[in-house]
């Protein structure tokens, strides 16, 4: 048999029946003729096929470093997308541009990428060019539906989306960006409508199944993300955010033992992965092995949406401190957490830091300074308004050392002895005596304060409640309800007071939002607060406060509320309630939490 016509036989049966016998010749064959790219090229392809992704790389990238072969930049940056390495695959698409401007799919890959690494105005630009030569371009409406979508206009997200979904009303790619626009709009049974539709389309559809799976997760439905989950890694075996996503639904399940096989599994493939390493965490805190747990909770650092809240983290990196011990010497200063909330919590150990580092400066958010200073006399001046310092190039100069608050849990929290979970803030006294004489003219014997919703947060609905679920409560007899719910929720309080009885005092003096002093000042005056999980939560926890606190969905549950019994070694003041057990008027009773 000639040559040529043994390798084609060889190519057939290796593509066809995927024979590793036929792929081993054909190895043997390019040792001998190194130079054949056209061969090389056919092993890539079954090496691809083969699932020998590393092998059919390096094939790829020696043709292209040779022969700048533009099918070998296609497949390989084609390769680089599903492994989710979007820079690497920019690189290559703009050699291939290079190599054929005129080629319109490479353009159109490369707008989706541009998307993929939030470059939004630029693959918005390359969208609306191709849109303007062809309205009927159902990819480039598809990732300028996308981009609008990650800018959070939903209207125009939605347009493009369903101008292209009128076009091709069985496109996968726009049913799948449809069901994600819902998912994130919470309308739930339009995003499942439009995943299962594609589902049914394409039942081995490794992108349907993956976002099925979140939307299942982000549902509650833990089991069934579970089950989706799996199937999208049987598609895709190396997929380190489907491991990570695993390891999330497990830990939502209280598998704790899963959850952290799965983190470490997915930390070997990017060992400097945020997401991985904050679940990590999370696994080893709920464990109460503090330890363990806080080194890796600096992988927040590295999260887009921390990276987001702290724009200034870029050029403090440099002088971010990771070491395992704080020296009494060292030239430091300590930023504040993401929200407020965060920065309460974290702010339960400047104490322990002020008492054992004397160079210290810590900024907080400009609404906490003074409730801090007072808090802390013997400290006042170490506290200074969020960007003194850090956004003044001048000041920052003398800095050698940073820290953002929550990474000092590593260094003060060790172990479930090192919390000391008394109260460690105290509101103005005049402020006090103030309060106190507005509450008391009001009747009932007791007095409740109320909050539930949370705002600004990815999880806002899933930890929010509406005064419906309440109702219950708030018509209890001889005591007197109070608002303390920031957000623009006045109508929401008519509307509910117009269905019932029942009566919520608004004390429309009491700035709920920006002035913490008072706000801090009526929380101490209070019976009790019930509250769901927001800022205001962590407020009355930190003043000591008597707080009934309604835990989000897991999934939206944080390390400090995720806890196996109803306390929490950050606030001895407040007690944890399932939102299932807080709408079931009869589990309110047997818990006797109102005596």
């Amino acid at each position: 048999m000639e040559h040529a016509s043994l390798i084609n036989e060889l190519i057939n049966e290796a593509v066809t029946e995927k024979s590793l016998s036929a792929y081993k010749k054909l190895k043997k064959i390019l040792k001998q003729k190194p130079e054949d790219s056209k061969l090389r090229f056919n092993i890539a392809v079954i090496e691809q096929r083969l699932d020998f992704n590393q092998e059919a790389k390096a094939n790829y990238k020696y043709l292209i470093k040779n022969n700048k072969d533009f099918k070998s930049i296609t497949n390989l940056y084609l390769m680089e997308i599903k492994d989710e390495n979007y820079e690497n695959a920019l690189k290559l698409i703009d050699i291939g541009i290079e190599i054929n401007p005129t080629y319109a799919t490479i353009k159109k890959d490369k707008a989706f990428i541009l998307y993929k690494t939030n470059k939004l105005e630029e693959s918005k630009k390359i969208c609306k060019f191709f849109i303007s030569q062809n309205k009927k371009d159902i990819t480039s409406l598809n990732i300028l539906g996308l981009c609008y979508f990650v800018e959070n206009n939903f209207e125009k997200a939605e347009f493009f989306l369903k101008q292209a979904l009128m076009y091709d009303e069985n496109n996968l790619q726009i049913l799948n960006s449809l069901g994600r626009l819902f998912h994130e709009k919470r309308e739930s049974e339009q995003a499942e409508k439009f995943f299962l539709k594609a589902l049914k389309i394409d039942e081995n559809s490794f992108q349907i199944i993956n976002n099925l799976a979140g939307f299942y997760r982000e549902e509650g439905e833990y089991n069934k993300a579970v089950k989706f989950y799996e199937k999208a890694l049987i598609l895709n075996k190396d997929n380190p955010s489907i491991i990570s996503n695993l390891a999330k639904t497990y830990f939502d399940l209280d598998k704790l033992d899963l959850a952290e096989e799965y983190s470490l599994k997915a930390l070997k493939y990017n060992e400097e992965d945020g997401n991985i390493k904050k679940i990590l965490s999370f696994v080893y805190l709920k464990k109460h092995n503090f330890e363990l747990g806080w080194t890796y909770f600096d992988g927040r650092l590295n999260l887009s949406d921390f990276q987001d809240r702290n724009e200034t983290i870029t050029k403090l990196r440099k002088k971010l401190y990771f070491k395992n011990n704080l020296k009494k010497n060292i030239n430091l200063l300590v930023l504040r957490e993401q929200g407020v909330g965060d920065e309460l919590l974290y702010g339960s150990m400047y104490k322990d830091l002020l008492e054992q580092i004397e160079n210290v400066k810590i900024e907080c958010d400009k609404r906490l300074l003074n409730l801090f200073r007072n808090s802390l006399p013997k400290y006042a001046q170490k506290f200074v308004e969020f960007g003194n310092i850090s956004n003044n190039n001048n000041k920052l100069k003398s800095v050698e050392n940073i820290l953002y608050a929550g990474s000092l849990g590593k260094y003060f929290r060790r172990n479930i002895k090192d919390f000391n979970n008394k109260n460690y803030l105290f509101p103005d006294k005049i402020l006090s005596e103030k309060y106190k004489k507005i509450i008391d003219k009001f009747k009932g014997k007791y007095k409740f304060g109320i909050s539930w919703k949370s705002f600004k947060n990815r999880y806002s609905f899933d930890k929010s409640l509406s005064l419906e679920n309440l109702k219950h409560i708030l018509d209890f007899e001889d005591c007197s309800f109070f608002n303390l719910q920031y957000g623009d929720i006045g109508n929401e309080i008519v509307d509910f007071e117009s269905k019932c009885v029942s009566k919520i005092n608004t004390i429309k003096e009491l700035d709920i939002y920006n002035d913490f002093d008072s706000l801090a000042a009526f929380l101490k005056n209070l019976d009790m607060f019930i509250t769901v999980s927001n800022s205001t939560a962590h407020l009355a926890g930190s003043l000591g406060v008597k707080t009934l606190l309604i835990k989000p969905k897991n999934h939206a549950l944080f390390h400090y509320w995720n806890q196996y019994n109803e306390n929490t070694p950050w606030y001895n003041s407040v007690t944890l309630i399932s939102r299932e057990d807080i709408m079931n008027e009869n589990n309110l009773i047997n818990k006797n939490l109102f005596q």
